[in-house]
């Protein structure tokens, strides 16, 4: 069930008529969690069944985490949902390598494959229950002891598939808190629910049709119909995810539960470090707390540079089992360990002129690695490359004008519908605007919708 389909809203809007009119905390957590079920059964019911079971096995587990203290308890709770992962997400890739290794030393190997699915969203909650493992057993939270309280916590449809991730000491704390009607938070709440929708459905889907034919085509792709594509994918995976994060957060407030900002317009970046601090805020910062800090951090003089490179490549290889992921994770990798040896993102200072050249760098930076991001194998990826920078250098144009109008729209919307999505600036708007903008967006939405497109993080 996806966000931007009918259903999924009639389901949300029942939801939240049922559990405004209910008086007990308790009743309204079996609600959230039968209407979480059925969203993510709704994709494929299986997927249902694993997730339940490893809330049951999480759940006992951080239990005698708790009751016993045990390092080796902790130990199997962290790999048993880390072997979860690469069962289920990389298994068929590392079976892959080790039938090429064969092959490398002349020996005639075929590895059966495993025939199964991929579990929406497994890489998020996987986050998740180790992020609760890790501060459990170090003291920071504490054991949550109603199974409903954690199963909830766990697999809230506002945030199941693909974050923001929360973290237990943010969200198991609401939960547990009765809250009352607050119109105010309502109100921001479904602006924000149309604002993303919006985004994702009059931006991202426009835009992922001319991203797909130039991917398809990359190899017969003119010079500048390439770097329009490339700037297409910038504004389309943008696009898509920040409305999907913003209509998670939308939505959280519209129960009256606040779940963290995950973008902060991350193309005005200025470093790469700051482009990390801007883009999925939420992930940036498990990977920075719960593998770089303790592989050690900043502490040491070469040890940073390791540091950096292994957490960026780890966090490519989270989006996928596959070379494009590990080269566009490594990318970023290096790229941010050259700007901290250098500390080329303090040149300049607060100068104007070199803010903008340092974004223009950070910007086409990032264009560049999200092809291997963006692109079904290495060999397509290689062969979009050859289009960007390689002659013959043909400047024609034709369709792709649409394409030019769509970004140039989105560029002049983003910082006017993005400021909206922060703080009081949308409640502190008159009601008659409110109204208005909200209007002009659902008819926008209602010309352009279609309900086939996924959201592109729904497959990590």
């Amino acid at each position: 069930m996806l966000f931007n389909s009918l259903t999924f809203l009639l389901l949300h809007a029942v939801s939240l008529l049922l559990f405004w009119n209910i008086s007990s905390q308790r009743l309204r957590l079996v609600l959230l969690l039968f209407s979480s079920f059925v969203f993510y059964g709704w994709f494929y019911w299986p997927g249902l069944l694993l997730l339940v079971g490893l809330i049951g096995v999480n759940y006992f587990l951080s239990w005698a985490v708790n009751k016993y203290r045990l390092k080796w308890i902790f130990i199997v709770g962290i790999c048993l949902n880390l072997l979860n992962l690469v069962w289920f997400k990389y298994a068929g890739f590392l079976f892959e390598i080790i039938e090429s290794l064969f092959v490398f030393f002349n020996f005639e190997v075929v590895i059966p494959k495993p025939n199964y699915w991929l579990p929406l969203g497994i890489s998020f909650y996987t986050f998740q229950f180790l992020g609760y493992f890790i501060d459990l057993y170090l003291g920071k939270v504490k054991h949550e002891k109603s199974i409903l309280t954690f199963a909830v916590f766990k697999c809230y449809y506002a945030q199941l598939i693909a974050g923001p991730i929360v973290r237990a000491n943010e969200l198991l704390p609401q939960l547990n808190t009765k809250t009352s009607f607050d119109l105010k938070r309502f109100q921001k709440g479904f602006f924000l629910l149309i604002g993303g929708l919006f985004v994702k459905v009059c931006v991202a889907d426009i835009l992922s049709q001319f991203v797909q034919y130039g991917f398809e085509n990359a190899a017969t792709m003119e010079f500048l119909k390439a770097w329009l594509a490339l700037y297409g994918f910038a504004f389309q995976i943008l696009s898509d995810f920040w409305g999907y994060s913003t209509m998670a957060v939308g939505i959280g407030l519209m129960y009256g539960i606040n779940l963290p900002n995950n973008f902060n317009f991350p193309y005005m970046a200025t470093s790469f470090q700051d482009f990390w601090r801007r883009w999925h805020i939420t992930l940036s910062e498990w990977f920075r707390d719960y593998l770089y800090i303790p592989l050690g951090g900043s502490r040491g003089r070469n040890g940073i540079y390791f540091n950096l490179i292994i957490t960026m490549t780890i966090a490519g290889i989270w989006h996928g089992a596959g070379w494009n992921f590990l080269f566009w994770g490594l990318g970023h990798g290096i790229l941010l360990a050259i700007e901290r040896r250098w500390n080329l993102h303090k040149i300049g200072g607060e100068q104007k002129w070199i803010k903008m050249i340092r974004q223009l760098i950070v910007f086409h930076s990032v264009c560049l690695l999200w092809v291997f991001f963006r692109a079904a194998s290495f060999d397509e990826a290689v062969s979009f490359f050859n289009s960007l920078l390689l002659p013959p250098y043909n400047f024609s144009a034709s369709h792709m004008e649409l394409l030019i109008i769509t970004i140039s729209l989105f560029l002049i919307f983003n910082r006017k519908l993005g400021r909206l999505f922060e703080g009081d600036n949308f409640t502190n708007l008159s009601l008659r605007k409110q109204l208005g903008i909200t209007l002009t967006l659902f008819l926008f939405i209602i010309a352009y919708a279609d309900a086939t497109l996924d959201f592109i993080y729904f497959v990590f």
